[in-house]
């Protein structure tokens, strides 16, 4: 990444629970989602069925954003960029460490099993070179 954050956004994208993906679509009009994501301290991943209208959007335009918001503490950051879309046996490796952020391993299995029942889960990683937020005044 191109860029540092700072502690307070750091842990902003540690601490969120969802994000909102938003996409170029054909027309050149947005396309925003809700979003399970992972920050790995250089990337945003988002596991989704390859189907969606989101993994369509990246395929023809890879320009997204995703932002998270803290309403309590009353902080937001939006990462932009690049996003590339991965496929195949790296999927599962990549999508575990993200269940498991949200979910006990347990339920993580069964969801994992649920979900890409029919293998055709993908992951859009987000390497973010720019943002915007605002930060808690301390």
């Amino acid at each position: 990444m191109g860029m540092e954050l700072s502690v307070q956004q750091e842990a902003l994208l540690r601490r969120s629970r969802n994000g909102i993906l938003s996409t170029v679509g054909a027309d050149g009009s947005p396309h925003v989602a809700p979003v399970w994501y992972l920050w790995t301290g250089g990337e945003i991943r988002v596991s989704t069925p390859g189907t969606t209208q989101k993994v369509r959007d990246i395929e023809r335009n890879p320009r997204v954003a995703l932002c998270v918001d803290d309403q309590v503490a009353a902080e937001y950051l939006t990462l932009y960029g690049r996003a590339d879309i991965v496929t195949g046996e790296r999927v599962t490796d990549l999508t575990w460490p993200l269940l498991l952020s949200y979910l006990p391993e347990e339920e993580a299995a069964v969801r994992w099993k649920r979900i890409n029942a029919g293998g055709s889960r993908v992951v859009i990683v987000l390497r973010p070179d720019r943002l915007h937020g605002r930060e808690r005044a301390r």
